[in-house]
């Protein structure tokens, strides 16, 4: 039953949701999620905004821990565990913080938001 609604869920959020078309960072680069359109998601009252933006947040950490697993990340000093409301909210105090930033990818903002929030100590 929960595999269903969550791939009910995920068919409906493909459908609500374009894909984000922010103004290219260098040359012709392609994003599906800017800075600027998960911030407007995250900021939207409805739940299937919110929705939206907390899960693009987890699929990218899971991303990002997914390639240090496979040896292909850099090292990481965030938190073994994270919540996603955690995660969201580290993301979006930094999007707003530093709004000239918000036209870059997104999956690239929420690892800088993340290694500003848990720099390593050298």
């Amino acid at each position: 039953m929960r595999a269903f609604f969550v791939a009910s869920a995920a068919l409906l959020l493909a459908s609500t949701f374009p894909p984000a078309l922010a103004a290219p960072v260098s040359g012709a680069t392609f994003m599906f999620e800017s800075g600027t359109s998960l911030l407007a998601k995250c900021h939207n009252k409805a739940p299937e905004y919110r929705l939206a933006c907390t899960a693009y947040i987890v699929g990218v950490v899971d991303g990002i821990r997914k390639d240090l697993f496979i040896g292909r990340g850099r090292q990481l000093c965030w938190p073994e565990r994270m919540s996603a409301d955690e995660a969201r909210n580290i993301v979006v105090a930094y999007l707003e913080k530093w709004p000239d930033q918000q036209p870059t990818p997104a999956s690239v903002l929420v690892s800088v938001a993340l290694n500003d929030r848990y720099p390593c100590q050298k």
